[in-house]
């Protein structure tokens, strides 16, 4: 015959009510500026054998330039919101930053993630929207770099 013995309880590793530390976030791979010198430079040498790629390959550039300006800006103001999904940064956006720079966010963010999702009835976004948005994406990250103070 077993004997089966009752289960001790497991200590918990905190105590009830607290939340469990963040991680840190994962290295960046580029800052949002390697990123602009990166769009730039598909920008200045389309070729013919980068002809239907390169335009949707620097939307997808400049939409990551966006979201790591935007979780570069959360890691230096507030770290919890750095692990959010890009959309729930934007919507705490307008709160912490200045109003036109978080309609800019947004509105450009959009429409380079309509930009980048291939459809076979859609064209490609032109030269001039491509540089449009990255004028655009270069204002938000000035906009969000942290200030020094004086």
């Amino acid at each position: 015959m077993t004997t089966i013995r009752p289960a001790t309880p497991v200590p918990t590793a905190r105590p009830l009510g607290q939340s469990a530390p963040l991680p840190p976030p994962p290295p960046p791979t580029s800052t949002p500026e390697e990123l602009l010198a990166g769009v730039d430079r598909l920008l200045g040498t389309a070729t013919a054998s980068t002809t239907g790629v390169w335009p949707r390959a620097v939307a997808l550039l400049l939409r990551h330039a966006l979201e790591e300006a935007l979780r570069r800006y959360w890691q230096a103001r507030k770290p919890q919101l750095a692990h959010c999904p890009p959309h729930a940064q934007a919507l705490c956006l307008e709160s912490y930053a200045d109003p036109d720079t978080a309609r800019r966010w947004s509105a450009t963010w959009a429409g380079l993630s309509r930009a980048c999702h291939y459809h076979g009835y859609e064209l490609a976004p032109t030269q001039g929207e491509l540089l449009a948005w990255r004028d655009d994406v270069e204002r938000v990250i000035a906009a969000l770099a942290p200030r020094t103070r004086r």
